[in-house]
């Protein structure tokens, strides 16, 4: 809002807390990065997960509860599966893609960025909707002329004009999707 300041909205964070459902702390200005937790016991609570993971895992702080990626019966019978978490402090960013101590000096987590993506999202290599182009497997095809390269590699049709990695006035804009 712009009549409040963040600086006076964190100084009566108390007050606010419980109105943002999930929410432990708030911290300002600090990245937050959403974080798979795979091999996570199924037996361990949340609330013991979040404790372990700030016990043992200095550097960093939870903005949120933990969460399981899957629901109860896809996790009944397994012995492990994964959490969502939101971590946030100046050594946030160190822990993607590497591991986490829990539940023992010896017992380590892979941990991997999580990605974001509806069926809105439209992939940048197959110019597809509904998936990241991180996980994409399809041909590569441009966006602008639907021709089978990146559209970083984009070139002018025309031998005299020398544009590239954009379209100009001689690109006859295609859709791949259509």
């Amino acid at each position: 809002m712009e009549s409040i300041k963040a600086t006076s909205l964190n100084s009566k964070v108390g007050t606010f807390l419980h109105l943002i459902p999930g929410t432990i702390s708030v911290h300002l200005d600090t990245p937050v990065s959403h974080v798979l937790v795979h091999g996570i016991p199924t037996s361990k609570s949340l609330a013991e997960i979040a404790s372990e993971l700030t016990t043992f895992n200095t550097g960093f702080s939870l903005t949120s509860h933990p969460r399981w990626l899957t629901t109860d019966d896809a996790r009944a019978g397994k012995a492990a599966s994964t959490v969502v978490i939101s971590i946030t402090g100046p050594r946030a960013c160190d822990y993607v893609g590497k591991r986490l101590a829990a539940f023992s000096s010896t017992y380590c987590l892979r941990t991997e960025r999580r990605m974001r993506f509806n069926s809105d999202t439209q992939c940048s290599k197959w110019q597809g909707y509904g998936h990241h182009s991180n996980q994409c497997t399809n041909p590569v095809s441009c966006c602008w002329c639907a021709s089978p390269h990146p559209t970083g590699n984009h070139t002018c049709p025309t031998a005299s004009c020398r544009v590239g990695g954009r379209p100009c006035n001689h690109t006859v804009l295609r859709c791949v999707n259509c």
